[in-house]
């Protein structure tokens, strides 16, 4: 029979299953986990929920870390290879896959899901590229190198670049997404929802006074908060519907599901509303903002502080981003979440931003690879706007009959109410342009598919760090993001936002989850203990949200190293013309 030994050290008990041909007074100790306790081999798992402050990992036992690595993330791998063994017909016609291709790509997904299931040490990537190389130097620079007892966050974004090295690797699956065909299947089952707003959506868009403006600003958070439910990883890979629409985007019954009404009936489950504050402080920065571009240009000159030295012939379009201390444009940036239906209602809250006036300019920053299932890519964000422009649906609905009075005659029933997609089409004809001139701007830089938190931006990604630091907010959308503004870290759920950014504060900072994963900030105190009394895993399903400020921000200065494009021969001047500033 098994032994087990109980050790403690603070407030942390944990138990460690030894088996019995390992002999307890010589057996080492290790460290798993992290610094904060020790745990003996073979086994490091603490039976025990994840302890504040300290960070995610599947360490603990009673952890939503620990589940996802061991139940959500090998089903999604194993999904991926069942898709490749029943759809291979279809991927070799789609993308000229090869027969050995696919069986190689099944048989390394396979290796890296046993990798994980039984918490090996990472293997090295072995594709050469720049980036690939800087994964490999964040491996070897780990005190912990296994897959349940490093930090979750890590493991996460390691298992998903892996999959992408697979397909790296081969000679046929190079553009292949393992997830393609479940983020079309979800676009498809959420079209009712998108024809619905779409119609809500175009009395939104002309210009309005300014309690109208601000109304419509807050619903449309709103309604972004509530699409992020609709997220791939969390279901392992299963389609979610809203409130009870079917695989085919209809109603399950004769109802409309309409996400307007949802904002109001899930009003209870917005633990934090920040949106009054966050339609106030975005109006008012970008409104002083746009007079400062507005102004004189040797006022602006004069107020920027510009070399002297820096003839004005050689000045460009846009100056260099290290010398340049205001931005060119009024920007508002989205860290984009899901493709499919939330992409759609970032989409939404973009165009009313730009046609209200507030904002010139909208910053989609999305994964340049396949990540999290349903992640939006480049490829993802032309798709949805494309299959909204070409969308054909329509359902006739019938109308409640009205009761008529005792003794009267029943009145004639009204028409039934038809749903359907010529107003969609209208604003993804209107999206397209927005692209092709340059008001949409779609960005996807290595750090948002790299391990690290947002606190460690600056110095792993400093571009990007000032990139954000231009726009009038950032708005970061879903879980993932959650997790990296917190630094992956359990904080106390009293804890501010600002706090939890650790010094992460490039641009006003809004951050938009529905609560998938066990770490929260800013709840009134006595909150998390109510939620936990009623539902122990109530941070695991998605169904409360949060909507959250931080205007705290760093000063733009002129940066203290040269620019990535020109190095020392950058004289400030100029770099040409760009479309992200």
């Amino acid at each position: 029979m098994s032994a087990s030994k109980t050790v403690s050290k603070g407030s942390v008990n944990s138990t460690t299953i030894v088996t019995d041909d390992v002999d307890e007074s010589s057996k080492p100790e290790f460290i798993y986990g992290g610094p904060f306790i020790k745990v003996e081999k073979p086994s490091p798992i603490i039976d025990t929920a994840t302890p504040f402050n300290l960070e995610l990992q599947g360490t603990f036992k009673k952890s939503f870390a620990y589940y996802s690595l061991k139940e959500r993330l090998p089903v999604i791998l194993t999904k991926i290879i069942d898709y490749l063994s029943r759809e291979g017909s279809k991927i070799k016609s789609t993308h000229g896959a090869s027969d050995e291709d696919i069986l190689s790509y099944i048989q390394y997904v396979t290796k890296l899901k046993n990798d994980l299931v039984t918490n090996k040490q990472y293997d090295l990537l072995t594709v050469d590229t720049p980036e690939a190389r800087r994964w490999n130097q964040w491996i070897e620079a780990l005190d912990i190198k296994h897959y349940f007892t490093n930090v979750w966050v890590f493991t996460e974004c390691y298992v998903y670049r892996r999959l992408r090295e697979g397909c790296e690797l081969s000679k046929t699956l190079k553009n292949f997404d393992p997830f393609a065909d479940q983020k079309q299947k979800s676009f498809e089952g959420s079209l009712e929802l998108m024809c619905i707003v779409a119609d809500k959506l175009v009395n939104m868009l002309s210009k309005s006074d300014k309690d109208k403006c601000k109304s419509d600003f807050v619903t449309l958070l709103k309604l972004c908060l509530w699409a992020n439910k609709c997220d791939l990883s969390l279901s392992s890979g299963e389609q979610v519907f809203l409130n009870g629409n079917n695989a085919d985007g209809k109603a399950t019954t004769s109802n409309i599901i309409d996400p307007f009404q949802m904002i109001l009936d899930f009003k209870d489950k917005l633990l934090v509303d920040d949106t009054s504050k966050i339609v106030d402080q975005v109006t008012n920065k970008a409104e002083a903002m746009m007079k400062n571009l507005e102004a004189p240009a040797s006022a602006a000159d004069g107020a920027k502080g510009s070399p002297p030295e820096t003839p004005a012939a050689e000045a460009a379009d846009v100056p260099c981003p290290t010398k340049m201390t205001s931005p060119q444009h009024v920007m508002f940036d989205i860290v984009c979440d899901n493709a499919g239906y939330e992409l759609f209602a970032d989409l939404c809250l973009a165009h009313f931003l730009i046609s209200q006036g507030i904002v010139q300019k909208i910053r989609f920053h999305v994964k340049n690879i396949p990540w999290f299932v349903s992640d939006v890519t480049p490829v993802d964000f032309k798709w949805v706007i494309d299959s909204c422009l070409k969308a054909s649906y329509r359902r006739e609905v019938p109308q409640q009959p009205t009761e008529a009075a005792e003794g009267e005659v029943p009145p004639e029933p009204e028409p039934p109410r038809v749903i359907g997609a010529d107003n969609l089409r209208a604003l993804a004809e209107q999206w397209t342009k927005y692209v092709d001139e340059g008001t949409f701007v779609v960005l996807h830089d290595d750090f948002w598919t790299s391990p690290h938190v947002y606190r460690d931006m600056k110095r792993h990604a400093p571009s990007l760090y000032r990139q954000l630091q231009y726009a009038v907010a950032l708005l970061f959308k879903g879980d993932l993001n959650y997790r990296k503004l917190l630094c992956e870290k359990n904080v106390p759920p009293t804890s501010g936002l600002e706090a939890a950014l650790q010094g992460f504060l490039p641009a006003p900072v809004i951050a938009v989850r529905t609560v998938k994963a066990d770490l929260i900030c800013g709840l009134p105190k006595g909150k998390w203990d109510q939620l936990n009394a009623l539902d122990d895993k109530w941070m695991q399903k998605g169904d409360f949200g949060v909507i959250q400020y931080c205007g705290k921000v760093e000063p733009l200065k002129v940066a203290d190293r040269p620019c990535d494009q020109y190095g020392d021969v950058c004289r400030g001047a100029g770099c040409g013309p760009r479309t992200d500033m």
